[in-house]
């Protein structure tokens, strides 16, 4: 009895153990052939076994023989078989259970790693389109500034192209040294905004006339760095150059709901309509900027009027530091 229980427990656990490396070989194969490699695992397991138990009783009763006539070796194989072969077919289906819910469960991690490095690069790719969309303004802003000092010095106007270069660095050195994706506060954008201003006004001096209107509330209100300046520079360029008379360039920010607004509006005679093919560098690339970063919820219109021209910037109302709520 002893022998035949450690031939039970040995025996058996390897079989099971054969049960259960069959349903992993075919984990991932068609329900029919995980069907039949169980199957025949479960027969071939109960076939051993009953075999090796009936060996050892037949062997048992060679050496202690009792007074009943021993059953045929055959019969005591499938006695043995008909008992084992359910065992083994519970354990097959407890196996094929256990190892479906394992890799269900692997399925779901590659799932949630596949869906995060995927989210991590699209963070990568459209802080990079943020960046090379940032960057493609300092050029642009740049040709047209050195320009503008180019044609001081050829007038022999030292002076005012010495004091625009001079704002040019501390303008440069000011916004280079910013997170090209970065979202910052809106005083710190018209502080940017007004060293530009600072510049122009070198060249136009009286012509250029512009007003901030900020509530004080919206201070804090996070919009994408250097989102203003082209728009400015859009009106100075359309706008101021080619008046004679002052034009006054306003930059309004009010809050509708969730919405923060941001409208930049001039007087002049141009404006965008009067604009050379391919010359909406700045326009188009606000756009694309705001879209990259909110979505639809990012919008720029423009519109020309009767006098002056005038951007409108929607986006998401953000704040710097969360407001406490009401009590």
């Amino acid at each position: 009895m002893i022998i035949s229980l450690v031939n039970l427990c040995v025996v058996g656990s390897l079989l099971s153990a054969g049960v259960y490396m069959g349903v992993r070989a075919v984990r991932e194969r068609g329900r029919l052939v995980r069907f039949a490699v169980v199957g025949a695992a479960v027969v071939i397991a109960a076939l051993l076994l009953a075999m090796s138990e009936a060996l050892i009783s037949q062997i048992l009763d060679h050496y202690y023989p009792h007074a009943a006539r021993p059953a045929p070796f055959a019969f005591r194989v499938s006695n043995a078989f008909a008992a084992l072969v359910w065992e083994f077919a519970l354990l097959g289906t407890a196996f094929s259970l256990i190892d479906a819910t394992n890799l269900a469960r692997e399925r779901e991690r590659e799932l949630a790693l596949a869906r995060e490095t995927a989210s991590k690069a699209e963070a990568a790719a459209s802080a990079a389109r943020l960046a090379a969309l940032r960057y493609q303004l300092n050029p642009h802003f740049l040709f047209n500034t050195l320009n503008a000092i180019s044609s001081l010095i050829v007038t022999r106007e030292y002076g005012p192209a010495d004091a625009m270069l001079g704002k040019l660095s501390e303008f440069l050195r000011a916004t280079l040294a910013d997170n090209a994706d970065a979202l910052i506060p809106l005083e710190d954008e018209l502080a940017t905004l007004q060293h530009y201003l600072e510049i122009e006004s070198v060249r136009f001096g009286e012509r250029l006339e512009v007003a901030f209107v900020c509530p004080s509330e919206l201070n804090d209100a996070l919009v994408p760095s250097f989102v203003l300046q082209p728009l400015v520079e859009n009106a100075i360029k359309y706008a101021v150059a080619p008046s004679a008379e002052p034009v006054a360039i306003s930059v309004e920010a009010a809050a509708d709901g969730e919405s923060l607004m941001i409208f930049v509006e001039d007087d002049g005679a141009g404006g965008e309509a009067s604009a050379k093919p391919g010359t909406g560098v700045g326009i188009a690339n606000v756009r694309q900027r705001l879209h990259t970063l909110y979505g639809s919820a990012g919008t720029l219109e423009t519109a020309q009027r009767e006098r002056g021209f005038v951007s409108i910037l929607r986006m998401p109302l953000t704040r710097r530091f969360a407001q406490a709520p009401a009590a």
